[in-house]
């Protein structure tokens, strides 16, 4: 598979470039991106085995849907899949991701009275990275990743709805809890408040969803 054209397409539709509905066409895409079909669509397959596309027999692949029903299952299980990977990743926390950290809180406070929901989203992301780093599991890392592709588009629809500077604070806060852990030792509760994390932005993130949609 392209790596390349499959980071490209995957961010297009988290980023709701290919906004949910969108018929993706092999042939169009190929000619885009100057290769054939076939590479496409293994590109094109494994955005369907994430449930990012839908394959449709002789129209082509079609944009999922983003739908909350289905979103709220999938985080039921986030609240205990990353809560245990975090567990995992405070016990082998070092200084180099201590540092990481610190580095995070700054580029994540220049985002108050900016809305760049495109920057706090990298936030995210890169917060999401040092877990890994640390956890050192790949299996979990893929089960993860994987769940939290599939929920990041609604919250990335509604990330701006409301109190912008309430989003950044949320995660800026985050990141002060885990390198105060980290500081202290106290890395045995790195997945109680990565749980605890997850079920507010969860919380926050259903209340702007209604209220957007009203």
């Amino acid at each position: 598979m392209n790596n390349t054209i499959y980071e490209i397409m995957r961010d297009r539709i988290l980023y709701m470039e290919y906004p949910p509905g969108q018929i993706l066409n092999e042939k169009i895409l190929g000619e885009e991106f100057g290769i054939s079909r076939s590479p496409v669509r293994d590109v094109l397959n494994r955005l369907e085995w994430e449930q990012l596309v839908r394959i449709i027999p002789r129209t082509g692949s079609m944009v999922t849907e983003i739908e909350f029903s289905k979103i709220m299952n999938i985080f039921q299980v986030r609240f205990e899949c990353e809560p245990f990977e975090s567990q995992l990743a405070g016990d082998q926390m070092t200084g180099n991701h201590l540092d990481i950290f610190r580095d995070l809180k700054k580029e994540c406070d220049t985002l108050f009275d900016n809305k760049n929901r495109k920057a706090l989203a990298a936030v995210d992301f890169a917060i999401r990275d040092i877990i890994h780093d640390a956890a050192g599991n790949p299996v979990l890392k893929e089960v993860t990743e994987r769940l939290y592709t599939q929920s990041f588009r609604l919250w990335y629809v509604v990330m701006d709805k409301g109190d912008w500077n309430e989003e950044v604070r949320s995660m800026s806060d985050e990141i002060d809890e885990l390198t105060d852990l980290i500081v202290t030792g106290n890395t045995k509760q790195f997945g109680a408040v990565r749980q605890n994390r997850i079920k507010i932005h969860f919380e926050r993130l259903r209340q702007k969803f209604f209220n957007s949609a009203l």
